[in-house]
């Protein structure tokens, strides 16, 4: 089984953020419930409690839906506070690449990194990170334990080439994320996604 690769960090900042739960039974159960969770885009905003960012799938032209993601889809975030205006008030990103791993220590992932609107003819990168920022998001499991992680990587603020608005917006979003703003709602995603919150209910 190959090993799980993460982007090259070339530039700018990047995070690793893990959460950890290990049960006293056999740990099957627990990461399927964690990898549903995963690609419940849609829902990741009830696993965060410190900051409501707002999450929407969205297919290769933009609109929303409510399934699993695809490699093309799109991801429309909602931050609190101004939104991107060349987003029409959203952060963009596009779903790079999905993949899993199967054997003793199965994992899934998924990777992002910062888009133009797809709904707008516009070129710029709608989001306060520029292009070549990536988001990879995996869930693990590990003999009766289960992990997700958020490795960002590459985080450089998008202030070039794109309106003067924008620029100012997207500094000042980067910054707060720069000072552990970030680090403390995906730390929030990683424990909601491991919680053992409804395992009653799972299969």
């Amino acid at each position: 089984m190959p090993l799980l690769q993460f982007p090259p960090r070339r530039q700018g900042n990047h995070h690793d953020t893990v959460s950890m739960y290990c049960h006293d039974v056999d740990a099957t159960a627990a990461y399927r419930l964690a990898v549903d969770r995963l690609f419940a885009v849609n829902g990741w905003h009830e696993l965060n409690n410190s900051f409501k960012t707002q999450f929407w799938l969205c297919d290769s032209e933009g609109a929303p839906v409510d399934r699993k993601p695809v490699a093309g889809d799109y991801v429309r975030i909602d931050l609190t506070g101004p939104g991107s205006p060349s987003g029409d008030g959203y952060d963009w990103v596009r779903i790079e690449q999905i993949e899993a791993g199967d054997g003793d220590d199965p994992y899934a992932a998924m990777t992002v990194t910062p888009s133009a609107n797809p709904l707008s003819q516009d070129p710029a990168i709608a989001h306060f990170f520029a292009a070549g920022a990536t988001n990879t998001f995996v869930v693990r499991r590990l003999g009766n334990c289960v992990t997700a992680e958020v490795h960002g990587r590459n985080e450089v603020p998008n202030t070039e080439g794109v309106p003067l608005l924008d620029r100012v917006r997207n500094e000042s979003v980067a910054l707060l994320g720069s000072v552990g703003l970030s680090k403390i709602q995906w730390k929030d995603w990683t424990r909601g996604v491991v919680s053992v919150v409804e395992m009653e209910t799972d299969g």
